[in-house]
């Protein structure tokens, strides 16, 4: 069990981290969708030998965890600030992230902020 709002970031852009996990560990891996939005937890369901089971579940996990440290704040900012916080090629945001902390990774960061 995984909290719900952790599922996103295990899934990854396009399935990428949960496939990265797929093909590092050799396990198969199912994400079950919730019965309802307001479900707290989402069951993953992890298959394979021992070895692989164990490592994926140690990198679901430790997806979930940083999930968990994360807070969300809403800020209004006009629109004709947008390209300037941005940044060509959004350059401005991966450093924004990172001057507060977050994640230097390009595939950690996304979905951490939305315009």
């Amino acid at each position: 069990m995984v909290p719900t709002r952790a599922v996103a970031r295990i899934l990854g852009k396009g399935g990428a981290s949960i496939n990265e996990i797929k093909n590092t560990t050799d396990a198969q891996i199912d994400v079950d969708r919730p019965s309802d939005d307001s479900a707290a937890t989402t069951h993953v369901s992890v298959r394979g030998t021992k070895e692989a089971i164990v490592a994926a579940k140690a990198a679901i996990m430790a997806i979930a965890d940083s999930v968990g440290e994360e807070i969300t704040v809403s800020m209004n900012i006009e629109s004709r600030f947008h390209r300037s916080l941005i940044g060509a090629g959004g350059q401005g945001l991966r450093d924004l992230v990172a001057k507060c902390g977050g994640p230097a990774d390009t595939k950690l960061q996304a979905g951490l902020i939305h315009l």
